[in-house]
C-alpha cells in the first residue's frame, strides 16, 4: 500500500510546482494542470461507450434513502437543497471528477438544488485524512458523502473515520473500492482490501460502488486497456473520471422497494402543529399563538416565543415563504434557556491552509483545551534550522493576540489553551520530502475558528420563491434532549414553516 502511494504522489507531483516559495496549490488545480498536460497529447474520446447494467441494480439507492428522496421528489413547486462532498485523495480529488458528479446529479435531478465541494487531499491516506476529517467532514453538514481512500485499513482508522462520520453527521455515505490501476491485471485485485471495504459498508450502512469489478468489465467488453483510462500509472484520465461519476451516479437513485428509517435521523416539525393543545405536542408557544401570515406562523410579538422539545444535535429552521410586501424580522434562539453563545463547545475549527507549493496543509490537526472565541489564528514560521529539520514558529489569535513560541519537533500548547497541535501534525518535514521544498522563514498558515450556532435568526433573502430554504441555527449539541426557543424581536415577522432535528445514528 505505502508503494502505492508514493507512486501515486511522485506521479501527481511532476511538473506541477509554481516558482515563488508562499505559492499555494489547491488539491484540484494541481489534478487539473496534470490532466491538461495529459490532454496534450492524448485528448479525450468524444464519446465514451455507456456502461453496460450492472449485478444486483434493483438494490441501487437502498442506502441513500434521505439524499435520494431529497434529489427525486424535487419539483417545480419545491427545490430541495442537496449538499454533495467529496472525499478522499487525489483519485476523487480532481476537479473533472467533480464536473462530472455535478453534471450526472443536475442532469438526472434538474429540480433540486444542488451544491457539490470537493475536500479531497491529494496523497493523504486513510492513516492522514483521520487527521483532518475533523476540519473537513464531521461539521459540513453534507446530506451525501461520496468517499475514496487507499489505506487506514490495519489500524483503524478508516473504521475510526466512518464511526464519526455517523456520530456526528446524519449524511448518507457512497464509500467506493478501488478501480483498476496500471499496475494492476484486468482480473486481478487485492481481495483482503476488497472484502475489508465490503465489511465497513455493511456496519455503518454504506452505499458501495464496487467500482474494482465494473471498472474491470467495462475495459473487458470495451475492448479496452488498461492505461486507456488513466492518465498515469494510477489517476483516471477525464474518461476514466466520466466512468468513476456513471459508476457512482446509477446508485443514487430512489428505490421505494426496500424499507428505510431515515425518519429516526432526520425529524420535521411543521409549525402549524402548534396550534394544536395536545399535551403530547413537542411545540408551545409560551404567550399568544403566532400570527398566520399567507398560511404561514409568523413570529412578531417579544413576549410570544415558540418552543420546541427534541432530541438531537442540530436545529435547522425551513423558511415560510410569505409575500415580500410584509417586512421581515428577527429572532433570538436560545437552547435549554441559554442564548446558544454560551454554550463553549459550539465550534469548529478550519483546516489550516496549505504549505509552500502544495495543498497539504502545513498542520493536519488543531486542536484546544480551553474555550474557543471566533477568530482567526496565525502560524508563522520564525526559525528553521541548518539542515532543515527544525521549524520554530509564533501562534497569533485575532482576538487572543499573540499565544506563544514553539518548535515543529514538540506537541506544542498555547499560552490559553486555545491551540493544541501533536508533534505528528506538524506537516514541515512531509512537505519537504514529498515537494522538496523547506518552508521558509516568515511563511504563514492560518485558520479560522467559526460558530456552530447563529445566536440572532434572520429570514434569508428569497431569490427563488420555489426553493426550499433551509438555515442550521444551531449544530454540535450532544445528541440528546434539549428545548430549542426562538424569541422574536419585534422588528417584523419572522416566517417559519418548519423545524427540522437532526439525529445522528450512533452516539
Amino acid at each position: 500500500m505505502k508503494t502505492m502511494f508514493y507512486g501515486m504522489l511522485s506521479c501527481l507531483l511532476l511538473g506541477v510546482l509554481p516558482l515563488n516559495a508562499q505559492d499555494k496549490l489547491s488539491q484540484e488545480q494541481a489534478e487539473l494542470d496534470q490532466l491538461r498536460k495529459y490532454e496534450r497529447d492524448n485528448p479525450p474520446r468524444s464519446r465514451m461507450p455507456v456502461p453496460g447494467a450492472e449485478e444486483d441494480e434493483r438494490l441501487f439507492g437502498a442506502r441513500l434513502m434521505r439524499s435520494t428522496t431529497l434529489l427525486a421528489t424535487s419539483n417545480p413547486n419545491r427545490r430541495q437543497p442537496v449538499f454533495v462532498l467529496i472525499y478522499g485523495q487525489s483519485i476523487t480529488g480532481s476537479k473533472s471528477f467533480t464536473d462530472h458528479i455535478r453534471d450526472y446529479l443536475q442532469d438526472k435531478f434538474p429540480y433540486a438544488d444542488i451544491r457539490v465541494e470537493n475536500r479531497s487531499i491529494g496523497g493523504f491516506g486513510g492513516e492522514q485524512l483521520i487527521r483532518t476529517a475533523v476540519h473537513d467532514v464531521y461539521r459540513a453538514c453534507p446530506d451525501l458523502l461520496i468517499f475514496h481512500v487507499y489505506g487506514g485499513e490495519n489500524h483503524g482508522e478508516l473504521e475510526t473515520f466512518f464511526s464519526n462520520v455517523r456520530r456526528y453527521t446524519t449524511a448518507d455515505i457512497i464509500l467506493m473500492n478501488h478501480h483498476i490501476n496500471g499496475s494492476q491485471d484486468v482480473i486481478k485485485y487485492n481481495e483482503a482490501s476488497y472484502d475489508y471495504l465490503r465489511y465497513i459498508a455493511n456496519k455503518y450502512n454504506c452505499e458501495l460502488v464496487d467500482m474494482t469489478r465494473n471498472w474491470s468489465r467495462y475495459l473487458v467488453e470495451n475492448n479496452l486497456r488498461v492505461k486507456d483510462l488513466l492518465r498515469d500509472n494510477t489517476h483516471p484520465n477525464r474518461d476514466g473520471n466520466w466512468l468513476m461519476a456513471q459508476l457512482i451516479g446509477r446508485h443514487i437513485r430512489l428505490n421505494t422497494l426496500y424499507p428505510s428509517d431515515w425518519y429516526k435521523n432526520v425529524q420535521s416539525y411543521f409549525v402549524k402543529n402548534a396550534y394544536d393543545v395536545d399535551e403530547e405536542n413537542p411545540f408551545r408557544f409560551t404567550g399568544e399563538p403566532w400570527e398566520m401570515v399567507d398560511g404561514v406562523p409568523c413570529g412578531k410579538d417579544t413576549k410570544s416565543s415558540l418552543r420546541l422539545t427534541f432530541e438531537g444535535s442540530r436545529v435547522d429552521i425551513v423558511l415560510g415563504v410569505i409575500d415580500s410586501i410584509w417586512k421581515k424580522g428577527t429572532a433570538r434562539i436560545l437552547i435549554d434557556g441559554k442564548p446558544v453563545s454560551k454554550n463553549s463547545s459550539l465550534y469548529t475549527i478550519t483546516r489550516p491552509s496549505a504549505g509552500p507549493r502544495t495543498w497539504f496543509p502545513l498542520v493536519r490537526r488543531v486542536e484546544h483545551q480551553s474555550a474557543l472565541l471566533e477568530e482567526t489564528w496565525t502560524l508563522e514560521v520564525t526559525s528553521v534550522n541548518p539542515d532543515s529539520t527544525v521549524w520554530s514558529f509564533n501562534v497569533y489569535g485575532s482576538e487572543t493576540g499573540f499565544d506563544g513560541s514553539g518548535t515543529s519537533d514538540r506537541p506544542f500548547v498555547s499560552k490559553s489553551g486555545r491551540v493544541v497541535i501533536d508533534a505528528d501534525d506538524f506537516m514541515f518535514i512531509r512537505i519537504k520530502n514529498t515537494f522538496k521544498v523547506a518552508t521558509p522563514v516568515g511563511f504563514k498558515s492560518t485558520w479560522e475558528v467559526k460558530p456552530l450556532y447563529q445566536e440572532i435568526y434572520a429570514s434569508p433573502e428569497i431569490q427563488d420563491a420555489k426553493k426550499v430554504y433551509k438555515t442550521t441555527v444551531v449544530q454540535g449539541l450532544t445528541n440528546a434532549l434539549h428545548v430549542l426557543e426562538i424569541i422574536p424581536e419585534g422588528d417584523g415577522l419572522v416566517p417559519i414553516e418548519a423545524i427540522e432535528i437532526h439525529r445522528p445514528p450512533l452516539r
